[in-house]
């Protein structure tokens, strides 16, 4: 069991996210312990992508994501203390691995949004990123969109 839990979701597959967070209280040591759930969205902010968005655009769909998050969180596990919302906006992989080291975390569940390889190719696995990279144990939560 871990005291500090980080969960990355993808709220374009709320399905998967819900699963996750589902699954994600298992391996929480007790009610004392953390789990930190983020989201990341794209690199909104690049010069050649923000020119075609008003200014204010990124951080209103960071805001509406967190609400997002937040309103699953409640969903899921309603009354949950020591659960904290991150949005972030980037690299998902290094977004992801940045938020476990500055947060300290024991243990990061990756869900598996079983992509076909030719996706995997295009697009890289988050997954495989963070597991080469992070600091701490990474596991991969399988099966969660049956």
């Amino acid at each position: 069991m871990f005291n500090k839990v980080l969960l990355p979701v993808d709220m374009q597959d709320s399905k998967t996210a819900r699963r996750s967070l589902e699954a994600a209280g298992q391996y929480l040591e007790n009610d004392s312990a953390e789990l930190h759930v983020m989201a990341v969205l794209p690199g909104l902010s690049m010069p050649v992508v923000a020119a075609y968005f008003p200014d204010d655009a990124v951080e209103k769909a960071m805001k509406a994501l967190k609400q997002e998050v937040a309103d699953l969180i409640e969903a899921v596990m309603p009354g949950r203390k020591h659960c904290f919302v991150h949005i972030a906006e980037g690299s998902a992989a290094r977004e992801i691995v940045a938020l476990a080291e500055k947060q300290k975390v024991d243990l990061i569940l990756m869900p598996s949004h079983n992509y076909s390889r030719v996706e995997n190719l295009l697009i890289g696995s988050v997954t495989s990123k963070v597991v080469e990279r992070a600091h701490c144990s990474v596991m991969v939560l399988r099966n969660l969109t049956s």
